[in-house]
């Protein structure tokens, strides 16, 4: 391939910064000439941001001052632009030097902000809505009535040419490496940057705006989206074998340090046994050699979702095997090659100690982590002194790469790679994992380097080098670990997994698991529960420490499968490291008679929006709704519902990669007929009784969808319930006659069992898997001898041998619907969102209980009421307010999620909730559900976080014609909004938008990112287009007056496509400052 130290046409990234070309400064400039700011006045085409994306980094490319309004809003002159130059991209943790940065920065005439508004989400990971008109490049289209740019850009039409993305040079931005560090509360070892990857502004947002990125990375928004396979004849290719550093414990348990695990495994190869580095370093030849051989193996594995840039997902095999403990699996596909899940995070490190730990290294291994100047640290651990564009490069070491100045772990290191040779003309050749290129995000294989150029050629003059070499010491024998429990798990169930290890003239230490659901969910101990939230496969991992500081992680994969419930839950991708806040998609029937259509109640973390979704519903029978890994959706965990339709098919409806999408399935159920589903071992099936009154099911296999009858056995369509379980589906039904009848597989058959239970005409069924992965159904309206043939309201649960136990719950029910479910019992839930525990672990096991089971039903007076068992007995409850029916219970089986019960009133659609954490005793609140689907005026949301900037947003909102309701001083509702992308948040005045940039206050938010830090940027023009999620209006100026003109001027022309009577100009606006003002509510 070319030499990236010499001048190269196509640069290529790594760990989320591009690599500029050499004569950046005249390209950029002829760029910028060719694509500049849209005109909202001027003649628009609307191109597809993919075709875009080159010119966008062209714009971005050209230095100014994108927040000076002039450049930005109707009829203003465009300022004079200044030369490109050079900066310094300093990335710490310590306030005094981000603000070096910012001088340096503001010395060269650099700014922090674009407001370009282009975005090619996904619209699962953004929740864009769906609606409104899709125009074809070079198709004019009503902008007004578009609730959402969507996956496109503006630009003015005369003014675009095309540019070559590869040639189009970006300033200054630079390869980085996540920051990890130790799990400590106080500025990160290894990572230069305090609390994490995250930083104080969104950096990587504001490189795809043409940002400057002078200070530490915040969570990133995860949104390219592709599959992507490491052909089997590569893999075959890339074969070698590999020295093992642990012991494989069982059949499906693995030690990521198996040779069996690597693609670098001759196929039908049997991974050893027992084996230590000493052993190794005896077999392999010398341990820079194995290093060398082992990293050259994996040359072109890479992602999967395949990306192309650092955008969004950057999902790899390395950083599950590693066991990184802020690695997250949400949105990320598996890894064929090594069996796994992928892990989301920037992954030039983690590669670089996976490749060190096959080679046979294990000293201090904790040590290194995400982070890039990990190595530094574990370096100095290891008595070694590294000094910057200085040593003699030997194959096996690691290359850190730093900005300008000290060589330290308490700075951002840029990258890390691998030497695997020295040519004679003192250059090396390097393994650089988390390299971009045309194809995918991979490792790269870079040959003739002068270090010292290649660094200035990557990132900016005065970039240093720095070498760290492998111990030369004998290397300690890895400890013997294994891990045992359930491969199939339940959504909502108790799963227990239990890790062994053992050292030879040691002791263990410390166990630390991880689940790919965010890091709030690692755990300590031999023991420990977890309880999966979303459907599909998952890697686990534990790292096993011993008393001489060497590891093992052994990785286990768990089939998780789940039933349809009240809403599908979809977890956040936007903080890598998190999977908060979990958007719920509720779905309904908007509209009434022959307009009937299938509308989705979103929540999203703070309020609920009603978006319309596609597909037309039959005017009854249960809607059923389930989230699950979706392929066809690349591996997006994606909301569908499944009902009749209105023509008398089965139909599903999923929010897809362009939107919403509506298909008929096989099958035809009944009319009136109750629809049920489950992602199963298989895949997803749903259950129906057909007009013969015969249970059906219908399911994919392979992208194929058939229908086949499970039973000739007579039941009503309605009620039908369902509980998955590890075995398979548990179906619950009513025969003609009143009696209650269970169905579950039994090989390719479905035997209908009825039972002595008899229930009531009206009786209504809502089933569940208890917390220990039992199917359980709760009735109301059993008949029973006893009370004279008065309904109650009973729970059977399968016991052993298929038989079933009646337990009466108290309370007394009115006939109707009931709504079941386990939740998180508050005892399981330590310290506040976000909290996790330390790595590397310790020997103190977790909670071994976490879940509790709540059922919601109204009383004989009309009242909303649970009844619940905390694991001390069933107790009662009653919810504020007065109901007509239950419609639904949410209860998300993580940590910190409300307790949500829905209602139906007189006065419409509600919600009972019981807020962070809170048992099902309460405290309860209620608030009104959305009753249609939003307009685009229904999304403009003005926020004031000043006392003084609260008149100005009510003046905006009563001058726009909105409600008073869309003005929030709430910080939790003005974050969800904005992560979103399906709202138009005004930041009205200067607290509102410095809470939003920066969060220096370090307010709650419901992304539990890290205080100082937020993943959102802003746009300063005027807008009636949604500019997407993790974008807000800057409504703030330079006084109070002008705020409020501005506010008013901003949501005016939202709502009506243009500035009020006698506004030419928007106010200027004011620059985010990293001051704290104002409160959180």
């Amino acid at each position: 391939m070319e030499n990236p130290g010499d001048e190269q046409e196509h640069p290529a990234r790594c760990c989320g910064r591009q690599r500029p070309a050499r004569n950046q400064g005249q390209e950029a400039r002829d760029a910028h000439a060719d694509v500049r700011d849209a005109e909202l006045t001027g003649e628009l085409l609307l191109l597809d941001a993919r075709s875009a994306a080159a010119q966008n980094r062209a714009r971005r490319s050209a230095p100014r001052d994108l927040h000076d309004p002039r450049q930005h809003e109707p009829g203003a002159d465009a300022p004079e632009r200044p030369p490109l130059r050079e900066h310094e991209h300093r990335v710490t943790a310590h306030h005094d030097q981000l603000d070096d940065a910012r001088d340096d920065r503001e010395h060269h005439g650099l700014a922090d902000h674009d407001d370009e508004v282009a975005h090619a989400a996904h619209p699962i990971r953004a929740r864009h809505a769906a609606g409104g008109p899709r125009t074809r490049a070079g198709e004019p289209t009503d902008l007004r009535s578009a609730p959402t740019l969507d996956r496109f850009m503006l630009i003015r039409a005369r003014e675009w040419q095309p540019i070559d993305r590869c040639r189009t040079p970006v300033v200054a931005q630079r390869m980085v490496c996540p920051v990890q560090g130790p799990a400590v509360r106080a500025p990160l070892r290894g990572s230069g940057l305090a609390h994490g990857r995250d930083g104080t502004v969104a950096r990587a947002r504001r490189e795809r705006f043409g940002l400057r990125a002078g200070e530490a990375p915040p969570p990133r928004s995860r949104r390219r989206w592709l599959s992507w396979m490491l052909p089997a004849a590569v893999a075959a290719l890339l074969a070698v074998a590999q020295p093992a550093v642990a012991s494989v414990p069982s059949a499906d348990a693995s030690p990521t340090a198996s040779p069996g695990a690597s693609p670098s495994a001759s196929p039908g190869a049997s991974p050893s046994t027992s084996s230590s580095a000493a052993q190794a370093s005896s077999t392999s030849g010398s341990l820079g050699a194995r290093i060398a051989k082992i990293a050259l193996s994996q040359v072109g594995n890479g992602d999967n979702p395949v990306v192309t840039n650092f955008n969004g997902l950057n999902c790899n095999p390395y950083s599950t095997m590693v066991a990184g403990f802020s690695a997250n699996s949400d949105g990320c596909g598996d890894d064929s090659t090594f069996n796994v899940r992928n892990s989301n995070e920037n992954w030039c490190a983690d590669f670089a100690k996976w490749v060190w730990q096959q080679a046979g290294v294990t000293q201090d291994m904790n040590t290194i982590n995400a982070a890039a100047s990990s190595f530094v640290q574990w370096a100095l651990d290891d008595g070694q002194n590294p000094v910057a564009d200085s040593g003699t490069p030997v194959v096996g070491d690691a290359v850190v790469f730093f900005h300008a100045g000290d060589i330290t772990p308490a700075r951002y290191a840029d990258h890390v790679g691998i030497v695997v040779a020295v040519n004679a003309d003192g250059t090396v050749d390097m393994v650089n994992g988390d390299f971009s290129s045309s194809t995918n995000v991979k490792v790269e294989h870079d040959v003739n380097l002068d270090l010292t150029t290649f660094a200035h050629n990557t990132w900016s003059s005065g970039e240093v080098w720095a070498l760290v070499s492998p111990p030369t010491a004998a290397q300690h024998a890895n400890p013997r670990a294994s891990v045992s429990g359930p491969s199939t798990a339940v959504v909502g169930s108790e799963a227990e997994y239990r890790a062994d290890g053992s050292e030879r003239g040691g002791s263990m230490t410390g166990y630390y698991w991880t689940f790919g659901d965010g890091r709030a969910t690692n755990s300590n101990g031999a023991r420990v529960t977890h309880t999966f939230a979303t459907p599909g496969m998952h890697t686990i991992t534990v790292t096993a420490t011993s008393s001489f500081g060497t590891v093992t992680t052994v990785t286990k994969n768990v089939n998780v499968v789940g039933a349809s419930a009240s809403v599908a839950a979809v977890p956040s991708t936007e903080t890598w490291y998190s999977s908060y806040p979990v958007s719920y998609y509720r779905f309904v029937r908007s509209g009434s008679g022959s307009t009937v259509g299938l509308a989705a109640d979103v929540w999203d973390g703070a309020s609920w929006l009603q978006l319309q979704a596609a597909g037309t519903p039959a005017s009854s029978g249960a809607i059923a709704a389930l989230s699950y890994i979706d392929p066809e959706v690349d591996s997006a965990t994606t909301p569908h519902a499944y009902y009749r339709a209105a023509d008398g098919s089965l139909a599903e409806s999923y929010l897809g990669a362009s939107g919403w999408v509506s298909k008929d399935l096989p099958g035809a159920p009944a009319a009136g007929a109750d629809i049920v589903a489950a992602y199963t071992a298989s895949g997803p099936a749903v259950f129906f009784v057909d007009a013969h009154g015969r249970l059906s099911e219908t399911s994919e296999a392979s992208g194929t969808w058939s229908t086949r009858t499970l039973s000739n056995f007579d039941v009503q369509s309605s009620p039908l319930a369902l509980a998955e379980t590890a075995d398979g589906p548990t179906l619950f039904a009513v025969a003609r006659g009143g009696a209650l009848v269970t169905a579950s597989q039994a090989g390719r058959a479905w035997p209908v069992v009825p039972s002595r239970i008899r229930v009531s005409e009206h009786a209504t069924l809502s089933a569940l898997t208890t917390p220990d992965g039992a199917a359980s159904v709760v009735v109301n309206g059993v008949v029973s001898p006893r009370s004279k043939g008065a309904p109650t309201l009973v729970q059977l649960t399968q016991r052993s041998r298929g038989a079933w136990g009646a337990t009466a719950l108290p309370g007394t029910a009115r006939v109707g619907a009931i709504a079941a479910s386990t939740y998180e019992l508050p005892s399981a839930v330590s310290g506040p969102i976000g909290d996790f525990p330390n790595p590397p672990g310790t020997l103190v096991n977790g909670p071994t209980h976490r879940l509790g089971t709540v059922v919601a039903y109204l009383s004989a007076h009309g009242a909303p009421a649970v009844t619940y068992n905390d694991g001390t007995g069933w107790h009662t409850a009653a919810l504020p307010g007065t109901a007509t029916a239950i419609t639904g219970i949410a209860a998300e089986p993580i940590a910190h999620q409300p307790l949500q019960v829905y209602v139906g009133t007189a006065s419409g659609p509600a919600m009972d909730t019981t807020g962070d954490t809170a048992p099902p005793s309460g405290p309860w609140t209620t608030r009104a559900l959305p009753s249609t689907p939003a307009t685009f005026a229904d999304r403009v949301l003005l926020y004031s976080a000043g006392s003084g900037d609260l008149p100005a947003a009510q003046a905006a909102a009563s001058a726009a014609g909105l409600a008073s309701s869309q003005v929030t001083t709430s910080y939790q509702v003005a974050w969800a909004a904005t992560l979103s992308g399906d709202h138009f948040v005004i930041a009205v005045g200067q607290a509102a938008l410095n809470a939003l940039e920066y969060n220096t206050c370090g307010w709650t938010n419901p992304s539990a990112v890290d205080p100082g830090s937020t993943p959102f940027d802003y746009v300063t023009r005027a807008l009636n287009v949604l500019p997407g999620a993790d974008l807000f209006m800057n409504g703030a100026s330079s006084t109070e007056a002008n705020t409020q003109q501005r506010a008013i001027d901003m949501a005016y022309y939202a709502v009506h496509g243009a500035l009020p009577s006698g506004q030419t100009a928007l106010p200027a606006a004011v620059a985010s400052a990293r001051t704290c003002l104002g409160a959180a509510s």
